[in-house]
């Protein structure tokens, strides 16, 4: 009896120091304290990152829009003799007629958000002058008598194809100053009529001489535009481009408006002034300077 109370006893001390032994190793052991870290000699320190500051899009005209224009042009074409004129009369003519108003158009389309491509158009002519001859004259080959009566007209159109890209912008409280530089290439061409009366000794009308020359200027021109952003419903612009070399003919463009938008449509009135000269090599070229006030109505494919 006392032996089997000595193996139970022996038993159960056996069971528990074995769980025990288990409880200790479950139990996790505590983690050691971090080490206290020091900062690298000369870390660099953080820096902040800040947003560029980009253009506003509002109001700026640079989204897919259609302008048909009416431009009051004024000016009269004046005819030279050049270079290749060997003849002993000279070509010189001052037309008298005046430019009647002049329909165009200019379409815009955005390439980037920085950047748009705009093809614009116009044609005019001008109303019938009359003169006479200040002495003997040689125009596009043919002899005209001085004394003689003559009629002019000139039909005149021009293309031009602008790429306007944003390169520097102001931004102010509620409004923005955009500047743009201009890479262009503009064509001019001119078609002159001069009819020659032909009278005899008595003076009678005996015949009617038409004397018909086609001239035309094409350059690249460069320049610079103003573009400044008021509201979302007004702004104005100006802008300028140039160019020409010795003997080949030029052309200057300039020109400012103001312009005041709702919803798809914007309003704009504002003047031109378009200088122009054809090759002086040729045997006969044309010099014009066109200027006047002018108003159009753009139509954009998005809504402000």
């Amino acid at each position: 009896m006392k032996s089997s109370f000595e193996r139970v006893l022996l038993c159960l001390l056996l069971v528990a120091a074995t769980a025990w032994a288990q409880d200790q190793n479950q139990t996790p052991a505590p983690a050691p304290a971090p080490a206290a870290t020091t900062p690298a000699p000369n870390a660099p320190a953080a820096t902040s990152t800040r947003t560029p500051e980009v253009s506003s899009p509002v109001n700026t005209g640079n989204t897919l829009s259609f302008e048909p224009i009416y431009w009051f042009t004024r000016g009269s074409p004046v005819l030279r003799g050049g270079k290749a004129d060997t003849n002993t009369d000279p070509g010189n003519l001052d037309y008298t007629g005046k430019m009647k108003r002049s329909p165009a158009a200019r379409v815009s389309f955005p390439v980037s958000k920085n950047a748009t491509l705009r093809v614009s158009y116009f044609k005019t002519n001008s109303y019938t002058g009359t003169t006479t001859a200040p002495t003997n004259l040689n125009l596009f080959g043919q002899a005209v008598t001085g004394g003689d009566f003559l009629s002019t007209i000139t039909d005149l159109e021009g293309f031009k194809l602008s790429y306007d890209y944003l390169t520097y912008f102001w931004k102010g409280r509620s409004s923005e100053l955009r500047l743009k530089t201009l890479y262009e290439l503009q064509r001019i061409s001119v078609s002159n009529e001069v009819d020659d009366f032909v009278v005899d000794t008595a003076g009678a009308l005996i015949n009617i001489n038409p004397i018909l020359g086609t001239q035309s200027v094409f350059l690249p021109t460069f320049g610079l535009g103003l573009e400044h952003t008021l509201s979302r419903h007004f702004r104005w612009e100006m802008r300028g481009t140039g160019f020409g070399l010795p003997h080949r003919g030029n052309i200057v463009d300039a020109e400012a408006q103001i312009a005041i938008r709702f919803g798809h449509f914007e309003a704009l009135g504002g003047g031109r002034w378009l200088h122009f000269k054809t090759t002086p090599k040729a045997a006969q070229y044309n010099v014009e300077s066109l200027y006047g006030p002018y108003v159009s109505l753009r139509y954009y494919w998005k809504k402000n």
